[in-house]
């Protein structure tokens, strides 16, 4: 544990130990690095803004040693904005979390991360560098993690159809390694990719070349990018998720506010939103399929229109 407050280690080794961990602390990347070469811990959680040396250069440090590369890390910070949390998983971190935080959740991220890590199976970057994909892959990820799945696709150079069957069907395209396309329950694009990317269970299977139809490319730029703001929308979306009512319930434009929405300030999104729900409502879950914009952009949108009154939960019974 890397933080430059003694109070946030202490908070950490006493929510660890119990759990059965050895707990070693540092005040500094610096101080930490001595240890972790001394004796490679089996996972490191550092803050970002740190004296000496701070957390990004103590990741980067450990991610160029080839004795420590492989070692799973997260992030702990005050730090909310996504692009640093992009970075952070540029520099090879397995997980970010922000303080306040909760000591549940790191310790259950922890162990998610060590679980991940220690199955008995070559990481995506060792597979990439070592050998080819069979002609066909097939299996689930409860054995190869989604993140690491499309990282093996990727970085491998593959073009072909990776076929999903968890929460709906899905399929992702690959072009030379490239996703160029996602498709699932009507949704295209950078849409349907995150949400597939939510999908906590699903089987899988990559049928290399060609599709038998022409696929639009609606995706570009490089795949590690895409994959990045896939998981920090992730993040964010998880935690905004929490705060709204359930898929299932009905939303509704307040007939009282109804006469003003033209005159009112509102973003496409937002206007798009009001026009789903209209006066007889729809369902959470139809809204945010119905708009284009990425599941994180329309939840955020209905937040705020909820706040400004603009559209309502309707009762059950009104609902049926």
């Amino acid at each position: 544990m890397v933080d430059d407050s003694a109070l946030i280690r202490q908070v950490i080794s006493d929510t660890f130990e119990p759990a059965g961990f050895e707990v070693g602390m540092a005040a500094d990347g610096s101080e930490a690095l001595a240890s972790i070469k001394e004796r490679p811990p089996d996972l490191i959680i550092a803050d970002i803004l740190m004296p000496v040396m701070d957390g990004w250069a103590l990741c980067e440090e450990v991610r160029r040693t080839p004795a420590t590369r492989d070692i799973p890390f997260i992030f702990l910070t005050t730090e909310r904005d996504v692009p640093q949390r992009i970075k952070g998983l540029e520099m090879g971190a397995d997980d970010y979390v922000c303080k306040p935080f909760s000591k549940e959740e790191l310790l259950a991220r922890a162990e998610r991360v060590l679980s991940r890590s220690a199955k008995p199976r070559p990481s995506a970057r060792k597979v990439a560098a070592t050998a080819d994909l069979p002609v066909k892959l097939s299996g689930h990820t409860d054995q190869i993690a989604m993140s690491d799945l499309l990282q093996l696709l990727s970085m491998n150079g593959k073009s072909g159809t990776l076929s999903l069957s968890g929460e709906s069907v899905a399929r992702i395209y690959f072009r030379d390694g490239a996703i160029i396309n996602a498709e699932t329950q009507k949704l295209k694009g950078e849409k349907a990719l995150f949400r597939i990317m939510a999908w906590t269970s699903a089987r899988f299977e990559f049928e290399p070349g060609l599709p038998a139809r022409p696929v639009e490319e609606l995706l570009s730029g490089a795949t590690s990018t895409v994959l990045m703001e896939g998981f920090a929308h992730l993040d964010e979306l998880r935690d905004l998720v929490e705060r709204l009512p359930r898929r299932s319930r009905r939303m509704r434009v307040p007939s009282a506010r109804a006469a003003e929405l033209e005159a009112l300030e509102l973003t496409t999104t937002q206007r798009l939103i009001l026009f789903t729900a209209g006066g007889r409502g729809a369902t959470l879950g139809d809204i945010v399929d119905t708009v284009p914009e990425k599941d994180l952009d329309v939840y955020a949108a209905i937040r705020d229109l909820m706040a400004r009154g603009l559209l309502e939960v309707m009762d059950e019974d009104a609902a049926r």
